[in-house]
C-alpha cells in the first residue's frame, strides 16, 4: 500500500477481506481500534476517540463484520484468527509498534494480542471490558435468556440454541423474529427498554448476519482456550482500563483483571455504552496518554 491510501481492503490468505480506514496524522503516534461485537464494526463515529492531529488511526472491520467480506461468514472465523489479523495489518501498514484502543469485545483481543505480541505493543487503554471466562459466559447466557423469556412472555423457556437455529431458518420472517428478540433482549440486559417497532426496518439480512456471527461466537464460548486466560500483561506500559459502574459484566472482567496483574482503572457512573458524554471524554484522554486516577 502507499502512505496516501485512507482505505481499502487487506486480503487474508482463508478467503476473508478485512475493511480499514486510516483517519488522522500520518506518521504520527499508530493506534488501532478494535470494535465490540463480536459482530460489530467500525464507524466514523468511533473517531472521536483519538486526536487525529496527533495520532495515525486505524479503523478495522473484523472478520465477517461491516464493510468487510464476505459478510457474517462463518467459515475461517475465531478469536484466535482475529488476533492473527491484528498482527498481519500491523506489518501491511509497517508499523514496528502501535497502540491499541479496545472497547468491550475489543478489549479482551486487546489483551490476547498483548500476550502474543508484547513487542509489537506500545500501550493499550481498554473501555468497557470484556474478559468471556466460564463463569461470565455462564452468567451472561442466563441473563440473556431470563430476557428472552420476558420478552415473549411465554410458559416456555427460550434457549440461545433455540435463537441460533431460527436466524437459519428458510423463513424470512423468522429469521427477523429471532433477530428482533436477541435485540430486545440486549437492549433489556443493558437496563433499556424501548419499542422495538420503530426498529423492524432496519432488522435486514445483514443484521440478521450479525447477530448470528455474534450468537456463534457466544455458543462456541468466544473460542476462549486454557492458554487465553492464563494471559499475563505484557506490554511495556502499564495497562489503562475505564469502566461502568452499572456495567455488571464488565465489573466482573475488570476484577478478573485485577488479579492478573497491575493495572490503572478508572470507575465511572455509567454503563456500558462508550459514547456516555463523560464515559467519551475520558477514553479519548486515556487513549492520548492522559489518565488521572482516581
Amino acid at each position: 500500500m502507499t502512505q496516501c491510501e485512507r482505505s481499502g481492503f487487506y486480503e487474508t490468505s482463508d478467503g476473508h477481506r478485512l475493511y480499514w480506514e486510516r483517519h488522522g496524522k500520518i506518521g504520527g503516534r499508530p493506534i488501532f481500534f478494535l470494535h465490540g461485537g463480536p459482530g460489530g464494526y467500525s464507524s466514523a463515529q468511533h473517531l472521536v476517540f483519538f486526536d487525529l492531529n496527533r495520532f495515525d488511526v486505524i479503523l478495522f472491520d473484523q472478520r465477517g463484520c461491516g464493510r468487510s467480506q464476505p459478510h457474517g461468514r462463518l467459515l475461517h472465523n475465531n478469536t484466535s484468527l482475529l488476533v492473527d489479523d491484528i498482527e498481519a495489518l500491523r506489518r501491511y501498514f509497517g508499523f514496528t509498534g502501535i497502540s491499541l484502543l479496545g472497547i468491550s469485545w475489543g478489549s479482551w483481543l486487546s489483551l490476547l494480542y498483548q500476550n502474543r505480541f508484547p513487542e509489537s505493543v506500545a500501550q493499550i487503554t481498554l473501555a468497557s471490558v470484556f474478559v468471556p471466562t466460564k463463569d461470565y459466559v455462564s452468567a451472561y447466557e442466563q441473563a440473556l435468556t431470563l430476557c428472552l423469556h420476558k420478552m415473549r412472555q411465554a410458559p416456555e423457556m427460550l434457549t440461545l440454541e433455540d435463537l441460533f437455529c431460527a436466524l437459519h431458518s428458510a423463513d424470512s420472517q423468522q429469521r427477523r423474529a429471532a433477530a428482533r428478540l436477541w435485540l430486545g433482549a440486549s437492549l433489556m440486559l443493558d437496563g433499556k427498554t424501548m419499542d422495538l417497532s420503530w426498529c423492524d426496518a432496519d432488522i435486514d439480512e445483514q443484521a440478521i448476519r450479525a447477530i448470528n456471527l455474534e450468537l456463534y461466537y457466544h455458543l462456541n464460548d468466544y473460542f476462549v482456550t486454557a492458554q487465553d486466560l492464563d494471559l499475563v500483561f505484557r506490554s511495556a506500559e502499564p495497562l489503562v482500563v475505564l469502566q461502568g459502574v452499572r456495567d455488571v459484566f464488565g465489573l466482573q472482567s475488570l476484577c478478573w483483571l485485577r488479579r492478573r496483574g497491575s493495572l490503572k482503572s478508572r470507575l465511572f457512573q455509567v454503563g456500558h455504552d462508550a459514547f456516555e458524554p463523560i464515559f467519551q471524554h475520558a477514553i479519548r484522554n486515556a487513549a492520548c496518554g492522559d489518565l488521572r486516577p482516581r
